[in-house]
């Protein structure tokens, strides 16, 4: 076995599960070029490359596939709905492309490895990429679960962009110090994916060990519920929601709007479980129902949401008066606010369109911006026309579904609300 592909191998297990085609394209650009790049070249898994002619994995076809779809993965991740899309085979992409990587590691660095492949490959060959496929699935599940509930509470904000953008910089520089600094770069992978996996079980066990036995069958339950989803008895005092839409140890201030703030954190308005299948009208797992197929919640839920404008167009006039970042800072609040809301339920199409379209109108508003006392309602301009956009977008979905028939809406044959 190559000890050379087997460190490649560990550490692709830390870099491979943030991005798909990036990691592979990086580490096909080091062997192809990395032992002409002075003081590097003798370095880590660089000064182990076999010289010669490219390989299958290093030719310029290969380099050109891999550059072509890294520049259409950045891009898709930049956007919501794309990024959604390719969430549904992320996983096993980026498994495959990991065991790839390996199986080009081995071929730059053992010259013999083609002609083994062909005739009769030992099964230590096949240990490392089978180690990189494995582990970066089991990795990139971890990754999906915290970065994806991260991703809900901030989507459309600066502080997506930030995020994803980290993320492609570790993708990047990663692959970089692995193959430079193999040992240390290990280290800190392993502390990394460490890190991660503790996350991930906080996590759960905070929202497990927070369960109660439900008053009427003792089914367990998550404190913020408002009602049991096996016997649909009512929660007496449901705990607050917080930021990620766990459960705070204080009970929520409102009753009467907490299914609205339960349905803003993309959880059950009734059981306030996780919905998961991003998309509109999304039957919940452990209860069954469908909180926006009810026309009456729906109009509720945007009432609810249009109740924080004044405040929201408040403060975002406040942030206008601030050049650059006060627009960076009042951006991201009102997103959050105002749009989040209803842009998680928006179908694909719906929600691709009209973000396109609110982007354009906002080139020539953000330039207004440096212009004084202009500038002093570009923000909270920005604000409205999103707001109005969107909710505009989410009445019409819900009325077009109301005017469906029964059989095809999903409405459920219950609502426990009316208990």
């Amino acid at each position: 076995m190559n000890p050379t592909s087997l460190l490649q191998a560990l550490g692709s297990i830390g870099v491979f599960p943030t991005r798909i085609f990036l990691p592979a394209f990086i580490s096909a650009l080091l062997l192809r070029f990395g032992p002409q790049i002075p003081v590097l070249h003798h370095l880590g898994l660089l000064a182990h490359l076999h010289q010669g002619h490219p390989t299958w994995f290093t030719n310029n076809v290969a380099l050109g596939i891999l550059g072509v779809l890294s520049v259409l993965e950045l891009v898709a991740q930049k956007n919501a709905e794309a990024r959604n899309v390719l969430q549904e085979v992320d996983v096993w992409g980026k498994a495959l492309l990991a065991a790839l990587t390996s199986f080009g590691v081995i071929s730059s660095t053992d010259s013999n490895f083609v002609q083994q492949m062909t005739q009769h490959a030992g099964y230590l060959d096949l240990i490392p990429p089978l180690i990189a496929a494995l582990g970066t699935i089991k990795v990139a599940h971890v990754r999906k679960g915290v970065v994806n509930n991260f991703f809900d509470h901030v989507q459309g904000t600066h502080l997506e962009h930030l995020a994803s953008w980290l993320e492609e910089a570790w993708s990047t520089f990663g692959v970089l110090l692995l193959f430079v600094f193999p040992i240390l770069m290990l280290l800190v992978i392993g502390l990394g994916i460490g890190v991660l996996f503790l996350i991930r079980k906080r996590m759960e066990r905070a929202e497990e060990q927070a369960k109660r036995p439900c008053a009427s069958c003792r089914t367990l339950i998550y404190p913020c519920a408002m009602a049991c989803p096996s016997c649909r008895h009512p929660n007496s005092e449901p705990a607050a929601i917080g930021f990620l839409g766990m459960s705070q140890p204080f009970s929520t201030s409102s009753i009467a709007s907490h299914p609205y703030r339960l349905m803003e954190k993309r959880r059950c308005a009734l059981c306030a479980s996780r919905l998961r299948a991003r998309r509109p009208f999304e039957p919940c797992a452990a209860c069954g129902d469908v909180s926006l197929a009810d026309p009456t919640f729906a109009r509720n839920y945007l009432a609810y949401v249009r109740g924080r404008l004044p405040l929201v167009l408040m403060v975002c006039l406040l942030m206008s008066f601030v050049p650059i970042l006060g627009l960076i800072v009042g951006t991201i609040y009102y997103r959050m606010e105002l749009v989040l809301p209803f842009s998680q339920y928006l179908s694909l199409g719906r929600g691709f369109l009209l973000r396109w379209m609110i982007r354009l109108l906002f080139v020539v508003l953000i330039f207004l911006q440096i212009i004084p006392v202009v500038g002093g309602i570009v923000v909270p301009l920005m604000a409205f026309i999103s707001f109005a956009a969107y909710s505009e977008s989410f009445r019409s979905m819900v009325m077009a579904h109301e005017h469906k028939p029964a059989s095809e809406s999903g409405v459920c044959a219950f609502d426990s609300r009316k208990n």
